[in-house]
């Protein structure tokens, strides 16, 4: 849901590195190319570098398959000929390798606190992820591309209508993405879970609307400063441009929320009663503080940390987030950050030495201060789920995925289930599938490195009962 820190002690960020290597010899081996590797950091994460060269010059790109699969550019690095060395100045991380003679080996220790070796091979091309059930063309159904504008700033949001090839007007879903930049098929590692609902729900009778988040793709507007109620704004749009739509029934608008999408549902319903009904997939059911602390835990855990030092983070987390909320955004936040954790640092297991306990600071400063202190992160702290699902009357669909770390069922099922049963809404279903994480795949741990290599999309079973629930429910 939100960008956490997965590991502790190596935090590898998604970087790449623009080479000046000085003129070497004619011996120099040749590091143009792509190359692949892992890092075994708690979990094991693939790591690929792209090299190019332009004259004496080097481009580097690195890639976290098993985290934003990407390859991004950075800076500063040098090849001699046999040995190629970078840095992240901002993680204070290096790295350092030495290529094999006959050219197809890198023998190298990544160090961030703890030297772990990144042995990168030489290979033709990365691998292709296999995604069977991302949807492959001809379609037994019309897809037509949209635009309309949000009624309150004009800014354009452009998607995919796919409707039925019948006479109609059909029922349709809107799909409503998680956080953070999205494309209109909710695009993750490889994995297009929006364009594989709208597939089957088109072929079942359903229309489905998909769309690009402000800035994304073919969207206008910027998500910088926006909060979730601005994209409750866009969603609204939406319904009105399909309920304005010649193949839609006005009528029969649904909306299908993942995560985040799981909240502005319900604010929508809560108002709208011409709703059909809302299906909300993964989404939350207690304030975001509360969330963001347990998730925090989960994923630590998952990567190997021990149980003392997950409680003692968690610990310094939540007092974060505290004082972030309680602390006007000025110049006297970030030293009043630096202190806390100087505090709590005082009180770390033995197993956070000096130096991790100081790399763990400089992380602090540039990334969990910034990524907690900005106008959507401190709406979602505080937005209380429970108060708007008590206003939905229309039938709600609510289900988990047993194994979901980043939105726990064990903390977030009861209470929407219990705001649902003390509200206005008589019409609604809150069950658990197991062995299912937050992308509502099988799996094995529910860790975040597990969604890039695992092949299934969406469960099978789950589009079934999504779809059951809305052709159940039409007038």
């Amino acid at each position: 849901m939100q960008k956490q820190l997965t590991k502790l002690f190596v935090n590898i960020g998604i970087v790449a590195i623009i080479l000046n290597a000085p003129v070497v010899g004619e011996d120099e081996r040749s590091v143009e190319g792509k190359w692949l590797g892992s890092l075994k950091a708690g979990v094991e994460l693939r790591i690929g570098i792209v090299v190019e060269r332009d004259g004496d010059d080097y481009r580097v790109y690195m890639i976290s398959f098993d985290q934003v699969p990407r390859p991004i550019p950075a800076e500063n690095a040098t090849f001699n000929g046999t040995t190629l060395k970078f840095g992240f100045p901002a993680l204070k991380a290096s790295f350092s390798g030495t290529i094999s003679a006959d050219g197809q080996l890198i023998k190298g220790v990544f160090i961030q606190g703890l030297p772990l070796p990144l042995n990168l091979s030489r290979v033709d091309d990365f691998p292709q992820p296999n995604r069977p059930q991302t949807p492959k063309p001809p379609f037994p159904y019309m897809a037509e591309e949209v635009t309309y504008e949000n009624h309150e700033t004009g800014n354009v949001i452009a998607g995919t209508l796919t409707t039925p090839n019948a006479s109609g007007p059909f029922p349709v879903a809107l799909l409503i993405s998680g956080s953070g930049a999205q494309d209109r098929d909710e695009t993750i590692m490889g994995h297009k879970p929006f364009a594989v609902i709208a597939d089957y729900f088109t072929r079942k009778g359903i229309a489905v609307l998909r769309v690009d988040d402000p800035g994304v793709g073919e969207s206008g507007g910027s998500m910088r400063d926006a909060t979730t109620q601005d994209f409750v704004i866009d969603v609204q749009s939406g319904v009105q441009f399909l309920r304005n739509h010649p193949k839609i029934d006005g009528d029969q608008v649904f909306l299908v929320g993942h995560s985040e999408g799981g909240l502005i549902a319900p604010i929508i319903a809560s108002s709208d009663r011409r709703l059909a009904g809302i299906v909300l997939v993964a989404g939350p059911g207690v304030r975001g503080r509360e969330l963001l602390v347990l998730q925090n835990r989960l994923i630590m855990r998952a990567t190997g940390e021990t149980q003392k030092v997950c409680d003692w983070f968690s610990d310094f987390f939540d007092a974060q987030i505290g004082l972030i909320l309680s602390t006007p955004n000025d110049e006297t936040l970030e030293d009043r950050s630096l202190a806390l954790y100087d505090e709590h640092l005082e009180l770390a297991p033995e197993i956070v030495t000096d130096e991790a306990g100081q790399l763990l600071r400089e992380s602090v400063r540039n990334n969990t201060i910034p990524s907690l202190n900005n106008p959507w992160m401190r709406y979602f702290l505080e937005f209380d789920p429970e108060k708007t699902l008590r206003k939905v009357k229309c039938p709600t669909f609510a289900f988990f995925g047993d194994l979901d770390l980043q939105v726990p069922p064990s903390q977030s099922m009861k209470p929407l289930r219990d705001a649902l049963m003390r509200g206005k809404c008589k019409d609604f279903l809150v069950k658990s599938y197991p062995e299912l994480n937050h992308l509502m795949q099988h799996c094995k741990t529910g860790s975040v490195t597990e969604y890039s290599q695992i092949e299934e999309t969406f469960s099978e079973e789950v589009l079934e009962d999504m779809a059951g629930f809305i052709l159940d429910r039409l007038k």
